[in-house]
C-alpha cells in the first residue's frame, strides 16, 4: 500500500509538474504574443505620429499660402483701383487734350457751331463757351488784318 501510495504521490507530481510545465509554456506563448502586440501597437503610434507631424506641416504651409493669397489678392485689388484712377485720369486728359483742342482748331479754320458740336460730340453748352472764348479772337484777329 505504501508503494502504491507512493506511485499515486509520484504519478500526481508527475501530473502537476506537467500541468505546470504546459501552463508555463502557455504563459510564454501569451507573453511572446503580448510583445508581438505591444510592437504593433508602439509601431502605429510611431506611424500616426509621422503622420500628424506631415499634416501639422502641411496645415502650416496652407495656412501660409492663404495669408500670401490674401495679401497678394489685398495687392491686386489696390493696383486695379489705382489703374481705375488712371484710366480716368487719362479719358479726362483725353477729352482735355483731344476733343477740346480739335473743337479749338475747327473754330480757327471757320467751321459753324452745329459742325464743331457734332464732329466733336460736345453740348451746345461747351461749344459756345469755346465759340465765346476762341471765336472773339478770330474776329479780334480778322479786325487787325483789315486794319
Amino acid at each position: 500500500m505504501n508503494g502504491n501510495l507512493l506511485l499515486g504521490v509520484v504519478v500526481s507530481v508527475c501530473v502537476l509538474a506537467l500541468l505546470a510545465f504546459i501552463l508555463a509554456v502557455l504563459a510564454l506563448r501569451s507573453v511572446s504574443t503580448l510583445r508581438r502586440q505591444i510592437r504593433e501597437i508602439r509601431s502605429d503610434a510611431q506611424r500616426q505620429n509621422t503622420s500628424l507631424l506631415a499634416l501639422h506641416g502641411a496645415m502650416k504651409v496652407i495656412a501660409e499660402d492663404v495669408i500670401s493669397h490674401g495679401q497678394t489678392q489685398s495687392s491686386v485689388r489696390r493696383r486695379l483701383e489705382r489703374l481705375t484712377e488712371q484710366q480716368s485720369e487719362m479719358r479726362l486728359r483725353e477729352v482735355d487734350e483731344g476733343l477740346y483742342p480739335q473743337a479749338i482748331q475747327l473754330i480757327q479754320e471757320g467751321y459753324s457751331r452745329e459742325e464743331v458740336r457734332r464732329r466733336c460730340a460736345l453740348t451746345e453748352a461747351e461749344v459756345d463757351l469755346l465759340f465765346s472764348l476762341h471765336g472773339q479772337r478770330l474776329e479780334l484777329d480778322s479786325a487787325a488784318e483789315r486794319r
